[in-house]
C-alpha cells in the first residue's frame, strides 16, 4: 500500500519540481530560520499541553530553546555557511535568527497565556485517558494511506464539541482547510465527531474563527491523495515558478531557474 501525508501532497502541489528535488533526487536544502522556529514552537507547546497545562512559562521556553538549538546544529552540518540560508526579507542572516529566536520565545508565552485565559476550550481527553496533543493517525483512502499528528483536539467546555486545531508559526492561513477536513476524517474512524477546527496562529498570538469541516465534500480530499500518489509514481512532477522561488531551499538546484 502506497503511504504519503498532508505535508507531502501539499508539497507536491506547491511545486512538483521543488518536490522532486529535495524528496526523490534528496538534493540538499538551504536552512531556514522558520523552520528551526517553527519546530521549536510545536515543541514547546506540545510539551505544555501534554503537561496537562502545568508547565511553567519558563519551562516551555526552554523546551523552544533546546529544540532551536538542536535544529540550527542540523541545519549547520546541512550548510555550514549562514550566509547561504534562507532568509522572509532583506535581513542579514545573523539578525534574522535572532529576530526568529526572540519572537518564539515571546509566542511560546503568547500562546500559553491565550489558552490560560480563554476557559471557554480545554484540552480534549482521548478514551485511554490521554490528553489529546499530538495524536498520530493512519487512515485509508482507496489503497492509500495517509499518516500524519493532529496538534491538538480541543473541547468545548459549554457544549462538548471538538474542535481540531493545527498550530501555525507562518503568517497565512491556509485558503483550503483540507488538513482539518482529514484530522476530521481520522477521528471519525475512532468514533468521535469533530465537526469544527481551527488554525492557532502563533504570530497573531490567537486562533482562526472555527472554520466548518462539513463544506467540502471528503470524496474530493481523496481523489487529491490519490492523484497525488499516482503523478509520484510515475514521475509527473511539473515546475510552479514564481514568488515562492526566492524562499525555496532548493532553488539553486533547480533547470528552470538555472
Amino acid at each position: 500500500m502506497a503511504r504519503t501525508s498532508v505535508s507531502r501532497l501539499t508539497s507536491i502541489a506547491r511545486c512538483g519540481t521543488a518536490y522532486e528535488l529535495e524528496r526523490v533526487q534528496r538534493v540538499p536544502s538551504l536552512p531556514a530560520g522558520w523552520l528551526a522556529q517553527g519546530t521549536a514552537i510545536h515543541e514547546a507547546a506540545d510539551a505544555w499541553e501534554k503537561s496537562g497545562r502545568l508547565m511553567p512559562i519558563p519551562d516551555a521556553q526552554e523546551v523552544f530553546r533546546t529544540t532551536w538549538i538542536a535544529e540550527l546544529a542540523e541545519a549547520d552540518a546541512v550548510e555550514p555557511d549562514r550566509t547561504k540560508w534562507l532568509v522572509g526579507g532583506r535581513k542579514k542572516v545573523v539578525n534574522d535568527l535572532r529576530d526568529r529566536y526572540n519572537g518564539g520565545l515571546d509566542q511560546v508565552a503568547t500562546y500559553i497565556n491565550y489558552n490560560l485565559e480563554d476557559t471557554s476550550l480545554a484540552p480534549y481527553v482521548m478514551p485511554d485517558g490521554t490528553i489529546a496533543a499530538e495524536v498520530g493517525f493512519e487512515i485509508e483512502f482507496r489503497d492509500i494511506a495517509v499518516l500524519g499528528y493532529i496538534d491538538v483536539i480541543m473541547e468545548d467546555t459549554r457544549t462538548g464539541e471538538l474542535i481540531v486545531r493545527d498550530i501555525k508559526s507562518g503568517a497565512k492561513v491556509p485558503a483550503v482547510p483540507f488538513q482539518l477536513i482529514v484530522y476530521r476524517k481520522a477521528l471519525a474512524e475512532l468514533g468521535i465527531e469533530a465537526r469544527w477546527g481551527d488554525f492557532f496562529m502563533t504570530r497573531d498570538g490567537k486562533p482562526t474563527r472555527p472554520i466548518d469541516l462539513t463544506t467540502l465534500d471528503e470524496k474530493w480530499i481523496e481523489e487529491w491523495f490519490v492523484r497525488q500518489v499516482r503523478l509520484a509514481e510515475q514521475g509527473l512532477f511539473l515546475p510552479n515558478p514564481g514568488d515562492a522561488c526566492r524562499t525555496c531551499g532548493v532553488a539553486p538546484h533547480c533547470p528552470v531557474l538555472r
